[in-house]
């Protein structure tokens, strides 16, 4: 079991802010990045967090990331949009299509922005308010390079796919479900290994196509088997056809892994949809999802203990980092040069 340091939420942002400014990249770019990377680390997915920044860094330096660069913006009609992320940081690109997605959904009832040409954007559930704010349910999708296998496939030859849906909701907490479509995020597996941890064997396959518990094995030619089965797989080419297809003319496999190409633009691509609440004149949102929530927890015999609803758990790891700080592995730190600050 690997060490980790602890750090005040605001301190983890400022440190991660000052790492991609001392790196080249701008004061108002750094902020955006690191915070949402922090954000990832707060919410209990260290994955998505400050553990990607020497990564990051690597890929300044070898021009896979743009540091410099801006998204550009083109209106395709009323309700439809795309950004041309042009390699720079996709945080950026992806932030400004959920903000121009959000508002413009709030004006039309419904809205459609791609965005193609980017690099990694972190976790989908990481630009949530933009959304919460006007009231405006969320539909997020993204493609990325290959790391899942298909059901009973021995290599990776698709992306760990991911779908965001964002629900705000009255005086309560967003309903808010976030998922890859590989049976664990790659960088969970990765978070073990800085940890010294074996991992689930039903999470990973190694290069001959056995389950693995060796997190290892992901970056030696493994890789991570679809979840659900062939309905996995269905709903991860639709996220193909929708977030790559239509969106930017590609499909997984031609996505550069960040990794493995890291002195290449990822050439990954992004779906956000918005949708007016009062869309189809409907009411009783806030009172439904409750009438969900209690449903699933009345399907128990005893009592059912939390996690048992979407974003309890992310609840429950922000509440954490308020109280006890926000957990970095020692070895990223010590990459990075920090040292604890509680």
């Amino acid at each position: 079991m690997q060490d980790v340091l602890y750090f005040h939420t605001e301190e983890l942002h400022k440190r991660a802010r000052e790492a991609l400014e001392t790196a080249g990249a701008p004061p108002d770019i750094s902020d955006l990045v690191a915070k949402v990377l922090v954000d990832a680390d707060v919410r209990g997915h260290p994955s998505h967090g400050v553990a990607l920044l020497p990564l990051y860094l690597t890929r300044m330096r070898k021009g896979g990331i743009k540091a410099r660069a801006r998204p550009s913006w083109t209106q395709l009609s009323e309700t439809a949009a795309l950004v041309e992320g042009r390699g720079g940081f996709g945080q950026l690109a992806a932030d400004a299509a959920a903000r121009n997605c959000a508002r413009s959904a709030a004006r039309q009832g419904l809205a459609a922005v791609g965005i193609r040409g980017n690099n990694h954007i972190g976790m989908l559930a990481a630009y949530r308010q933009h959304f919460i704010a006007p009231d405006i349910i969320g539909l997020l999708m993204n493609i990325s390079g290959p790391s899942v296998s298909a059901p009973g496939a021995q290599r990776a030859t698709l992306g760990n796919n991911a779908v965001c849906l964002i629900v705000p909701r009255r005086r309560q907490n967003p309903f808010i479900v976030d998922f890859a479509t590989g049976t664990v995020a790659c960088g969970k597996i990765r978070t073990a290994a800085l940890h010294g941890e074996p991992v689930p064997p039903e999470w990973l396959l190694d290069n001959k196509g056995q389950p693995s518990t060796d997190p290892e094995d992901l970056d030696r030619g493994g890789s991570v088997p679809v979840f659900g089965g062939h309905k996995g797989l269905g709903l991860s080419l639709m996220i193909e056809v929708l977030a790559g297809i239509l969106v930017a003319g590609t499909v997984s496999p031609l996505v550069h892994r960040q990794r493995h190409k890291p002195s290449h633009t990822m050439g990954c691509s992004q779906l956000f949809l918005g949708f007016r609440s009062d869309l189809f004149g409907q009411e009783g949102r806030h009172e439904l999802l409750d009438v969900l929530s209690t449903t699933v927890r009345d399907g128990y015999d005893t009592t059912v203990s939390e996690p048992y609803f979407p974003e309890q758990r992310e609840q429950t790891s922000m509440k954490a980092a308020e109280e006890t700080g926000v957990p970095v592995p020692s070895a990223v730190a010590a990459e990075l040069g920090w040292a604890a600050h509680l």
